[in-house]
């Protein structure tokens, strides 16, 4: 049985950590039964300051940093270390508007427990506009759960990382998957829950969060992830799809990215059919016939 802990280590946002309670509650076994994904033994969310945010994205960074110096050759290692001192000075110091501004929920593993965890930070979730309605909380509550529930399907990454290790520090197709499934989840979730999708774009945002939003970002990666998903659920089905959390090879290539990128910009988004084609072949081993991940 899953256990739910939602921690305001603020001290000032009792009644935002009961709202949280409630909707996990409601939403868990709805997440369970859309995704087809267990839920972890614990599932985590803490509200906290923009500080604890802060540190803790940047901790997360190093922690990938490490783990993916532990697993290349010996004579990289030095250079990656070198490399990794000005990177994460720069990502600390991003990280400060992000965390305050633009961030609506933030799920990442702590590495000394293996767990994952979702920190909330007040401040980001008002300038995000997620607190003027309760279904706008709902959303984002039930896309970080089952964030939550796909790290513990891919052990964290390490069913790809392992023969993959590039993947920890350029995620590649992971990001396209992991957002595009989740905005999947929320939107069928809300839906069932409300009559209409809810799509937390549409809160009312703050005039800082206007500021900040959009700086440096080039790929609508909700957006072109959605497309994707969609497209390889409507193929092989949720059960299928989930194969892609134990195998790297499984993960979308750079042209089947491409093609949903494109796809995204048409006037009526078209959807992508390679990524879902190759998930189909792959879906043969299943049935004894032969395996292609070609």
């Amino acid at each position: 049985m899953t256990k739910f802990d939602v921690l305001d280590e603020t001290g000032d946002h009792d009644s935002l950590r009961e709202q949280i309670v409630d909707i996990l509650l409601r939403v868990a076994p709805l997440a369970k039964t859309t995704t087809a994904l267990d839920l972890p033994d614990r599932v985590v969310f803490r509200i906290v300051s923009v500080e604890t945010a802060r540190s803790a994205m940047t901790a997360h960074m190093a922690h990938l940093v490490r783990t993916y110096r532990e697993l290349v050759p010996g004579w990289k290692r030095p250079f990656i270390t070198l490399f990794s001192i000005p990177l994460l000075a720069l990502f600390h110091r991003r990280s400060a508007v992000r965390t305050e501004f633009l961030v609506m929920g933030a799920t990442h593993t702590v590495p000394e427990t293996g767990e994952s965890e979702t920190q909330f930070v007040p401040d980001a979730l008002e300038h995000t506009g997620i607190l003027t309605d309760d279904k706008h909380l709902t959303s984002v509550v039930i896309h970080e759960l089952v964030h939550q529930m796909q790290n513990a399907q891919s052990r964290n990454r390490a069913n790809w990382t392992e023969n993959k290790a590039m993947t920890l520090l350029h995620s590649g197709g992971i990001n396209f998957v992991e957002e595009g499934h989740a905005y999947w989840a929320d939107q069928a979730i809300t839906k069932a829950l409300y009559g209409n999708a809810v799509d937390v774009r549409s809160a009312p945002k703050s005039e800082e969060y206007k500021k900040h939003a959009g700086k440096g970002q080039k790929i609508d990666v909700h957006g072109v992830g959605l497309l994707l998903v969609e497209s390889a659920i409507n193929t092989v089905g949720t059960q299928k799809l989930n194969t892609v959390w134990n195998d790297h090879r499984l993960l979308p290539r750079r042209n089947e990215v491409a093609e949903a990128v494109t796809g995204i910009k048409a006037d009526e988004p078209d959807q992508p059919k390679l990524w879902a084609a190759r998930l189909e072949r792959a879906s043969f081993t299943e049935a004894g016939e032969r395996s292609s991940f070609d």
